[in-house]
């Protein structure tokens, strides 16, 4: 069974984690403006968005 090179392979997958990400992100964006147009204050928002797994200034590394 032929077999793409390590680097090949890592190159790749590097490219599908920030495509993933660049999506993960646009659809979090809108999870969370969703989220506060439906909400009726601050502390509302901040729970739903908790609830979400959304937090304000949040950075994830995969």
């Amino acid at each position: 069974m032929a077999r793409a090179s390590t680097s090949t392979e890592r190159g790749w997958l590097a490219e599908v984690r920030a495509e993933e990400k660049v999506l993960r992100d646009a659809q979090e964006r809108k999870a969370a403006r969703t989220v506060a147009g439906h909400s009726t204050d601050a502390t509302e928002c901040a729970q739903l968005l908790e609830m979400l797994g959304l937090y304000p200034g949040q950075d994830r590394e995969v």
